[in-house]
């Protein structure tokens, strides 16, 4: 707990030699100095106190500057004062934890970090034994290329764009990579036309059947 100027007036008198020469009721002139460097070193105290925080970047303020420029902060993707000081503080605390090669997590986690859910899918070409019957061909060329899918509600967001500027920057540069929004709203349809289809195609034709046998 930092000391207070009370606290320093305190200690500074009793700093003083015994006597009638330093006693601060009979002279004003050393009543004044002690009055005067108190709240300095209160001051000097209490930024003491202050520097701890500043060392950790979770509740760094005055140098949270520093911090940023250390690891190249805000980047590219950010738009400069679009943030808050928590959001700042949270940019600094991602970079120095950020670990490891660009994996499949490590992209999971740049969607996190927006509030973004995201899924990554990769492709292969075609093979035999491998592909089922259903399964998309796919060519030579799209092994590097990938979709990270990210919900229909991000889309056209400012943390969808940032996330896309991101994904850009720190994909592998022999690496296509592309955000797509809405993947599960489209597998939703898809299963619907689905069993539509399935639904007139077998079930409603077995079922007349069953009422013609009547």
């Amino acid at each position: 707990m930092a000391l207070t100027e009370t606290d320093y007036q305190q200690q500074l008198r009793q700093l003083l030699p015994p006597g009638p020469a330093f006693d601060l009721a009979l002279q004003p002139d050393w009543a004044q100095i002690v009055a005067a460097l108190a709240p300095e070193l209160a001051r000097v105290n209490g930024n003491g106190e202050a520097l701890m925080l500043e060392m950790n970047p979770a509740t760094a303020t005055v140098l949270l500057p520093y911090w940023e420029g250390y690891l190249g902060l805000p980047d590219l993707c950010t738009v400069p004062g679009s943030q808050t000081l928590e959001e700042r503080r949270q940019a600094v605390i991602d970079k120095l934890t950020a670990t490891g090669a660009p994996q499949l997590s490590y992209y999971r986690r740049l969607g996190s970090q927006l509030d973004i859910a995201v899924e990554i899918e990769e492709f292969r070409p075609a093979r035999v034994g491998l592909t089922g019957v259903g399964d998309f061909l796919y060519g030579a060329g799209w092994p590097w290329s990938w979709i990270a899918s990210a919900p229909i509600e991000a889309h056209g967001s400012e943390a969808a764009a940032t996330l896309d500027c991101r994904l850009q920057r720190d994909a592998p540069e022999y690496t296509d990579v592309v955000l797509g929004f809405g993947k599960d709203v489209v597998e939703g349809i898809a299963l619907k036309v689905d069993q539509l289809f399935n639904a007139i195609h077998y079930v409603a034709p077995t079922a007349v059947n069953g009422i013609e046998d009547l």
